[in-house]
C-alpha cells in the first residue's frame, strides 16, 4: 500500500512538473519588434496597439539612433492584427499580422504604411500581397492628384476608375488566398463583392483552425444570410441596451425602425446625432431608432451614451464588426442606416451621413 502511494505521488509530481514547465514555456514566448528607421527623428514615440483593443497599448518606445525596439505577449490563440503608430502630427503608422514571434524590418518614413517589407512572420508575408495593392492605390492617387489637380471632376472620375480596378484585384487576391488569415481580414471590407453561394464554397476550403476564428465564423454566418434589399424581410437581432435590458428588434411593435450602425470613433456617426435627436423627438409615436454599436470597449460605449444623452435604444454586445446584425445586414463601415416598416420589411438602405439625408429618407415613408 505504501509503495502504491509513493508511485501515485511520484506520477502526480511528474505531471505537475510537466504542466508547470509547459506553462513557463508559454509565458516565455513573447512578441518582439526590431526596426531600423530613416527620416524619422530620434525621440519619436511609437505605440503598438491591438486592433481589437485600440485603447490599450501593448508597448511603447522611442526611436533611439534610428532604432525602435518593442516587445509584449499576445494572449490570443490566433494571429493578431497590431497597429504601429507614431505620435507625430503626420499620420505615420503600419499594421502587422503576427503571433508571439520575432519581427524585424528596415523602413524609410515614405514607406509607411503599405510598403514595409517585414520578416519573421509567415502571416505578415501573406499580408504583404494585399499591402502592395494598398501601396499602389496610395501611389496612383498621388500621381492622379498631381496631374488633374486643376480639374476636380476629371480627378474624381480617374480616382473612381483606379479604385474600381484595384478593388477587383484585391477581391481576386482574396479568392486565391482565402485559406489565410490575411485574406479573411481583407474580406471584411470587401464582403459585398461576394455572393452567398461563393462564400459557401470558399468557407468549405477553410482549414479547421481558420473556421474557429471570429473571421471564419463571420464568413459562415454571412453565407447563410442574403444581403437584404429594399422589399426584403428584415433580420432580427437582440442585444443589451444602455439600461442593461435585452432588446430584440422583434420586440418593437407597430412602429417603423431606423437601424443606425454607429461607432464612437466614426466622425459621420457623431455628426448624425443632432439630426437623429430631432427626428426621434418629432416621430416618437411612429418611429423607434435603434443604434447598433460596433465599439468593443463597453466603458467607452457607456460614456458615449451618457455624454451625448442618447434617448433612443442603443444596443451593444462587444463584438464590434463581428456582431450578428452587422454581418446579417452585410454592413461595411459606419454610419450605415436601414429603415424597416412596421410589418418588418426593408424600406431604405444607405451609407454615410449628409445633413438632412435621414429626414429626407424617412420622411417619404412616415409622412
Amino acid at each position: 500500500m505504501k509503495n502504491n502511494l509513493i508511485t501515485v505521488l511520484s506520477l502526480f509530481l511528474v505531471f505537475a512538473s510537466c504542466k508547470n514547465e509547459k506553462k513557463a514555456e508559454a509565458e516565455k514566448k513573447l512578441f518582439t519588434l526590431q526596426a531600423n528607421l530613416t527620416n524619422i527623428p530620434d525621440s519619436t514615440l511609437f505605440y503598438l496597439k491591438s486592433l481589437s483593443k485600440s485603447n490599450i497599448a501593448l508597448d511603447s518606445a522611442y526611436v533611439i539612433n534610428g532604432h525602435l525596439s518593442m516587445k509584449g505577449q499576445l494572449k490570443s490563440k490566433h494571429p493578431e492584427l497590431l497597429t504601429l503608430l507614431a505620435t507625430t502630427p503626420e499620420f505615420i503608422y503600419t499594421q502587422i499580422l503576427v503571433e508571439n514571434e520575432n519581427v524585424t524590418f528596415t523602413a524609410d518614413k515614405k514607406d509607411f504604411p503599405w510598403n514595409i517589407d517585414m520578416s519573421g512572420s509567415v502571416y505578415q508575408d501573406e499580408t504583404e500581397k494585399f499591402n502592395q495593392v494598398m501601396y499602389q492605390r496610395q501611389k496612383l492617387k498621388n500621381d492622379l492628384t498631381a496631374i488633374y489637380d486643376s480639374d476636380k471632376e476629371m480627378l474624381s472620375k480617374k480616382i473612381n476608375e483606379m479604385t474600381d480596378s484595384l478593388d477587383y484585384i484585391t477581391v481576386e487576391l482574396i479568392k486565391e488566398n482565402f485559406n489565410s488569415y490575411a485574406a479573411l481580414r481583407y474580406f471584411l471590407v470587401h464582403k459585398t463583392k461576394f455572393s452567398n453561394e461563393e462564400l459557401s464554397r470558399l468557407y468549405d476550403k477553410l482549414d479547421v483552425k481558420l473556421r474557429k476564428t471570429k473571421d471564419g465564423k463571420a464568413v459562415k454566418l454571412q453565407s447563410e444570410f442574403s444581403k437584404p434589399k429594399v422589399g426584403d424581410t428584415y433580420y432580427d437581432y437582440k442585444a443589451a441596451n444602455q439600461k442593461g435590458d435585452t432588446l430584440a428588434l422583434s420586440d418593437i411593435k407597430n412602429k417603423y425602425i431606423l437601424l443606425h450602425f454607429s461607432s464612437l470613433a466614426c466622425y459621420g456617426s457623431q455628426l448624425s446625432l443632432p439630426e437623429l435627436k430631432e427626428i426621434y423627438k418629432d416621430n416618437a409615436d411612429s418611429l423607434e431608432i435603434v443604434s447598433i454599436s460596433t465599439d468593443t470597449d463597453k466603458n467607452l460605449w457607456q460614456n458615449h451614451v451618457k455624454r451625448d444623452s442618447i434617448p433612443w435604444q442603443y444596443l451593444w454586445d462587444g463584438k464590434g464588426n463581428y456582431n450578428d446584425a452587422y454581418i446579417k445586414y452585410w454592413e461595411v463601415g459606419t454610419p450605415n442606416f436601414v429603415l424597416i416598416s412596421p410589418d418588418k420589411t426593408v424600406l431604405e438602405r444607405w451609407w454615410g451621413y449628409i445633413n438632412g439625408m435621414i429626414d429626407e429618407k424617412i420622411g417619404k415613408h412616415l409622412n
